[in-house]
């Protein structure tokens, strides 16, 4: 109760703190023009960012049975960790034409339950390409396409750079891995509308992304076709409404992708299994403010096995399992330099509810290590359902570094029957101090 109550004491602050501007739009690649360039001079750029964490572990759930960063960690565990490193090169060939190549390190030594892939056989932190791509801005009046491996349109042009602490943590849909936030593939972006003042500025827009991909992430395609995936893409599909001079944003996104279609003898129709998500996001900011929230829900078609229970046949079923997550996100500024105007002092919140298995039901038996789709075992039946808060200051000595003191909670309930009350409601609490820089002047 007492991290519920400074969580919303800290939202209050925020609002409380509002003033008027705007944070900066997100871009997959940050811009690195000098001031004497011209917009179509051929030029190069370096830039990279990095950030990391000082944790310690002040208190775990009994059983370990969260699936958050640090829930599968022991009580009193603290370590420094690197979680993000970026460097990047971006070429423009001219105002039309650029490439972008990013290598990225992204350390998972914190988060037990997963694997990082930037670790050698030994442990040791290596980089791995995470961007590879060409653009080509204003291929037809107002529009971008970008080829390659790319910034998907799934959170990474909204939420992330709407609450402005990715350092942090992941937002909702990436920590739970309900859509990645890079694929190998095809976007084309641009405005259906805009609408600009006397001096140009636009201050109203509709835009939209629509993307095809490879699904894979960093994954190379042969290796899936080895293993599970046959010739099924993934398709996204986003569209974006600005208003009041982008104070206020409206986004709606989609994904969908075929996992398996598989004939079954003695019935009529081929078993279709495929996940559909959709997501909506709400925001609204100003200079030293920001609110934002967001609701998404997935369709996993045909994607759970019912073994037992009520009204369940003796041969067992297939169903749809349905996982569904709620964010909301803020951030002020409560300081900034009077010489400058950059933030010295600020704060951030953010509260996210997660369910996994939406029609989870504890008196159903599920198939243990759930489906197999192509080969792959899949495990869906999931009764916990997670509370999430975090909140923290972030000190700013310069414009490019961030010290960030915070607490990460998140709080476990277990839906299962016959355990006991430890174990259906527990909760991780973790405190640390985030530090954040860039490599590049903006």
């Amino acid at each position: 109760m007492k991290i519920k109550k400074i969580f919303i004491l800290s939202v209050a602050l925020l609002t409380y703190s509002v003033s008027n501007a705007q944070f900066a739009d997100y871009k997959n690649y940050p811009v690195t023009i000098a001031p004497h360039e011209s917009a179509d001079s051929t030029r190069g750029h370096f830039w990279g960012y990095m950030f990391g964490s000082y944790y310690t572990k002040l208190h775990a759930d009994s059983v370990g049975q969260g699936y958050s960063q640090y829930s599968q960690l022991p009580k009193g565990s603290n370590a420094f960790s690197l979680q993000r490193l970026y460097l990047g090169y971006d070429y423009f060939f001219n105002k039309q034409f650029s490439a972008h190549v990013v290598m990225a390190h992204e350390e998972n030594a914190d988060d037990a339950y997963t694997t990082s892939i930037t670790v050698d056989q030994k442990n040791n932190r290596i980089f791995y390409l995470k961007y590879a791509n060409i653009e080509w801005d204003n291929i037809f009046k107002g529009s971008k396409l970008s080829v390659g491996s790319i910034t998907t349109p799934s959170f990474a042009i909204t939420e992330e750079p709407f609450w402005g602490y990715r350092s942090i943590d992941r937002t909702i849909m990436d920590m739970k891995g309900i859509t990645g936030s890079y694929d190998l593939g095809a976007n084309l972006g641009g405005k259906i509308w805009s609408k600009k003042d006397d001096m140009g500025i636009e201050n109203a827009c509709i835009g939209y992304n629509f993307m095809v991909g490879n699904g894979l992430g960093a994954v190379p395609d042969n290796a899936a076709f080895l293993n599970y995936y046959t010739v099924w893409k993934k398709y996204y599909g986003d569209l974006y409404v600005k208003l009041l001079n982008d104070k206020l944003v409206l986004d709606l996104y989609g994904d969908g992708r075929t996992l398996g279609w598989t004939p079954i003898p003695g019935y009529a129709h081929d078993l279709h299994q495929y996940y559909l998500t959709g997501r909506v996001f709400l925001g609204y900011k100003t200079k030293n403010f920001n609110i934002s929230a967001e609701y998404f829900k997935q369709i996993q078609k045909s994607m759970l096995a019912e073994v037992s229970g009520p009204g369940v046949p003796a041969q067992g079923d297939t169903v749809d399992n349905i996982q569904t997550g709620f964010s909301i996100m803020a951030a002020a500024v409560l300081i900034r330099d009077k010489n400058t105007g950059a933030p010295k002092l600020s704060i951030f919140a953010r509260y996210d509810g997660f369910n996994p298995d939406l029609n989870y039901n504890p008196n159903v038996f599920y198939q243990p290590g759930g489906l197999t789709v192509n080969s792959v075992p899949y495990d869906l039946a999931n009764p916990i359902t997670e509370s999430y808060y975090v909140v923290g200051f972030d000190f700013q000595p310069i414009k490019q570094i961030h010290f960030m003191p915070n607490i990460w909670y998140d709080g476990i309930t277990n839906r299962n029957n016959n355990l006991t009350a430890l174990e259906k409601s527990d909760y991780d609490l973790v405190a640390r101090i985030t530090f954040y820089y860039q490599f590049f002047k903006n």
